[in-house]
């Protein structure tokens, strides 16, 4: 009986989502080819730039990469990528139970003998598991260009080029975690309220509600930003705290101006003494008004050493988040009457 129960819940969870699983096949496939194909094509771009930069050519060559097609090309793969979960949890995860329930076509399965914790979990965890692989795979293709690209850019010193931080929201184990994420995030949706359209759309807007928020407002919170100070004319105060090419700069601009005592500055005052400072030889560093003494401009950023620990604190927030979901659904499916 058990046995029985459990085959016949795999193959209706096959007959159900065999067409959501061709379309997510051929999206990944899609998206794959493409980016192997930018792979190979911007490589050779990349390496003969590479080979014909002289000194003062560098940025002038790369910026027609940019501003190539093949550039705009792996854009929209980039976008492809990191929009690939939010699609999971809309198309695959909101229907999972919302259509069951809505028909009513539980019950079919509940009367041959199939238990309901067995029901929920073989629709949730094939679908899950399969929509994981096939998410992480395409991350993992996607982050091997992004580090070819960015490589290849940085090694020559271009004004601009890539950093890790660059590639964060594409990289496996996050997009892994945010995959999960709206998968359970649909799942739950469906399970509350029991209607397709509706539990699409609550995953949706909930997915973004979340996931920008945190991708903007907390990630560079997640440990203590390092802050290098600058004195007037731009001459380091600490070499050892400056950031380098690969570490993330949060300062923005107009900048953050200090005193000795680290107090805060008005910056319109600081950039009209700026303003006097002379030019100077380039070896030697501008002359500047005395009331800059003791000015600073404040740096913000996080070292490239953090960026592997950042990907493990959001991608564990995600899936914290993605198993109380399933919890969620889970207590709903066995409370339905």
């Amino acid at each position: 009986r058990g046995g029985g129960g459990g085959i016949l819940m795999g193959w209706l969870t096959w007959r159900q989502h065999r067409a959501e699983a061709a379309a997510i096949l051929t999206v990944l496939v899609a998206l794959a080819v493409g980016v192997l194909l930018l792979t190979l094509a911007g490589s050779g771009m990349l390496a003969t730039l590479s080979r014909g930069c002289a000194a003062g050519v560098c940025t002038t060559n790369f910026a027609l990469f940019f501003q190539s097609g093949l550039f705009e090309g792996w854009t929209l793969v980039m976008v492809a990528v990191i929009a690939v979960p939010v699609v999971f949890g809309v198309f695959v995860g909101a229907p999972m139970i919302a259509r069951e329930l809505e028909h009513g076509t539980q019950f079919v399965a509940w009367s041959q003998g199939v238990t309901r914790r067995r029901w929920f979990v073989s629709r949730v965890g094939l679908v899950v598991l399969s929509s994981v692989v096939g998410a992480a795979i395409l991350a993992a293709i996607a982050q091997g260009w992004f580090a070819v690209q960015r490589d290849l850019v940085n090694s020559n010193a271009v004004v601009g080029g890539f950093t890790f931080w660059d590639g964060f929201d594409i990289a496996p184990p996050v997009v892994i975690a945010y995959t999960l994420f709206a998968l359970a995030l649909g799942v739950a949706a469906g399970a509350a309220l029991r209607r397709t359209v509706s539990a699409m759309a609550l995953t949706l807007a909930a997915y973004i509600a979340v996931r920008v928020p945190l991708a903007q407002l907390a990630r560079w919170r997640y440990l203590p930003p390092v802050t290098a100070r600058l004195s007037d004319g731009g001459q380091l105060v600490s070499v050892a705290s400056l950031p380098g090419p690969s570490d993330w700069q949060l300062t923005s601009y107009p900048p953050t101006y200090v005193d000795a005592a680290g107090h805060a500055l008005n910056a319109s005052s600081v950039n009209r003494l700026l303003e006097q400072c002379s030019g100077g030889s380039p070896s030697a560093a501008p002359t500047c008004p005395s009331a800059l003494n003791g000015v600073y401009t404040l740096l913000q950023y996080q070292p490239a050493s953090r960026f592997w620990l950042f990907q493990g604190i959001e991608a564990a927030i995600f899936l914290v988040l993605a198993v109380a979901l399933l919890a969620l659904a889970y207590r709903l499916v066995m409370r339905l009457r």
